[in-house]
């Protein structure tokens, strides 16, 4: 009696019943070593904490093994969010110490990597249980699942950069060698954390702003090929008509918010819009962090700064990095509307396709900083004295949007699937040209055709999808081209 209601209540309780580890008997066993590991690397960290310096962190991380293991308390999203951040913090501070196999102890299964493949296992655990929830939830907890999912990624960053970084590293100071003389004051923590919110704050708006850049080209892309306003109208459902309220109208907080549906009908968002915002949203933020901050140290040719970092780039404002900053996001976000534009097989209006060339082809004669690649860089020539330095340029432009028509013609060759538009390719060839020169369209127009190559060889469906264009997939190699950039010239 006492045990079939025992197998009822363990039968009934949804967070056992959706567990990976609890649905079988190789699960069950895998449950009891990982117990006794964690329990015994516990108690042999602590022994070693005024010796070790890292022995604090791996009684924690035991210890939250440990209670990820014998209680269903806090499982889901947020418990996996958080063993991924110890994960990392505990990844920081062993790379941070000093040592040789510091990933390694004598007793192998007391080691950081054990702890650390521990700590994956189980938040891979609760992903899988959260999803099988899910599968088995009404809409209400969907909604809320959107919710958490955004809310705790987000404290999951903030916790992790304002919080557990800084701790760490304070902990770590005192077993580091300290210098005889110092030439400036130690930052207190509070000094530390005023600081990392400062910075944290400064790239969330950089990418935040770029959310907003993604949720504008969706409207572009759907309504310029089809002659509609992008600017006159106000958003409305496509469904109901029922105009969007403001607060539902903040590009992925809302989406996650109303996890997905309309609030008025109820009706499905498509995931694009979603997909959108946050790939543009990652232009602007990848962008941030090895362009601007430091001072364009990708671009060939540019005349960089002895400083570099948010204080020295954005605060003491360096104009030509943030012109070329802008430049360079305009043009990524430009290319992905016409991906977008090409993968609903519309064609960009001419008065468009004419507004974007002559707009970048003017802020690169216009600014000398802007297309710091001269048009005779790696070739034996050398420009007359008697042109002017804006005449350069223009040449510089010009040639480049040749090489870009020129790469564009090869656009058959980069289709993924039969009877694939190729409507925006030349466009998007002609504007890289313009705003990278000639050199650069050349070296993302060969990769381009090695991509598209290399899929059509090995990819199935799954790896060729439908919007997977030849426009889409030239944005891709751009964005992958655009870190090594400098390195890649060097290489010519």
């Amino acid at each position: 009696m006492d045990f079939c209601l025992g197998v009822l209540i363990v039968t009934t309780d949804p967070t056992l019943a959706t567990d990976p580890l609890g649905d079988s008997l190789f699960g069950e066993y895998a449950r009891m070593l990982l117990v006794g590991t964690a329990g015994c690397s516990a108690i042999a960290s602590a022994v070693r904490v005024g010796l070790d310096p890292i022995a604090a962190i791996l009684v924690l991380g035991n210890i939250l093994v440990l209670a990820s293991l014998v209680t269903s308390q806090l499982a889901g999203i947020f418990r996996c969010m958080l063993l991924i951040g110890f994960a990392l913090a505990l990844s920081w501070a062993t790379i941070r110490s000093s040592g040789e196999d510091v990933w390694w102890s004598p007793v192998v299964f007391f080691s950081p990597a054990v702890l650390l493949a521990s700590l994956l296992l189980l938040a891979a655990r609760d992903f899988v249980t959260e999803q099988r929830r899910r599968s088995d939830s009404h809409h209400p907890a969907c909604l809320r699942s959107y919710r958490v999912w955004g809310f705790a990624i987000g404290a999951g960053v903030l916790l992790i950069y304002m919080v557990i970084v800084p701790s760490v590293d304070s902990f770590l100071e005192q077993f580091r060698e300290r210098p005889s003389s110092y030439t400036s004051e130690e930052l207190t923590a509070l000094e530390q954390l005023r600081i990392r919110t400062a910075k944290f704050a400064v790239f969330a708006v950089f990418a935040y702003f770029g959310a907003c850049v993604g949720s504008f080209l969706n409207v572009v892309a759907a309504s310029a090929p089809r002659g509609e306003s992008i600017t006159l109208r106000s958003s409305s459902c496509p469904q109901c008509q029922t105009p969007i309220w403001r607060i539902d109208n903040l590009p992925i907080v809302s989406y996650l918010n109303l996890g997905g549906r309309c609030r008025s009908c109820g009706v499905g968002i498509p995931i694009r819009y979603l997909t959108v915002e946050i790939v543009a949203m990652t232009i602007f933020a990848a962008l941030f962090l090895y362009e601007l901050v430091t001072g364009a140290a990708n671009i060939p040719g540019f005349t960089h700064y002895p400083y570099a970092g948010i204080l020295w780039i954005i605060l003491y404002t360096k104009w030509p990095v943030i012109g070329i900053y802008f430049y360079h996001c305009a043009l990524l976000s430009c290319l992905l509307m016409l991906a977008l534009m090409e993968a609903d097989r519309l064609r960009c209006p001419r008065w468009l396709a004419a507004t974007l060339m002559a707009a970048f082809l003017l802020i690169a004669i216009a600014s000398p900083t802007i297309l710091p690649v001269s048009l005779v860089d790696h070739l034996p020539l050398r420009l007359p004295e008697v042109i002017p330095p804006w005449g350069q340029r223009l040449m510089t432009s010009i040639a480049g949007a040749a090489m870009g028509w020129l790469v564009s013609t090869a656009a058959p060759q980069a289709r993924m699937r039969n009877r694939q538009w190729t409507s925006s390719t030349p466009l998007a060839a002609i504007l890289i040209g313009i705003a990278l020169g000639w050199q650069a369209t050349l070296t993302i127009g060969m990769l381009w055709l090695l991509a598209a190559t290399i899929l059509k060889s090995i990819g199935g469906p799954r790896l060729r999808p439908r919007w997977l264009t030849p426009t889409m997939l030239l944005f891709a190699v751009t964005m992958l081209h655009h870190p090594v950039w400098k390195w890649l010239a060097q290489h010519w």
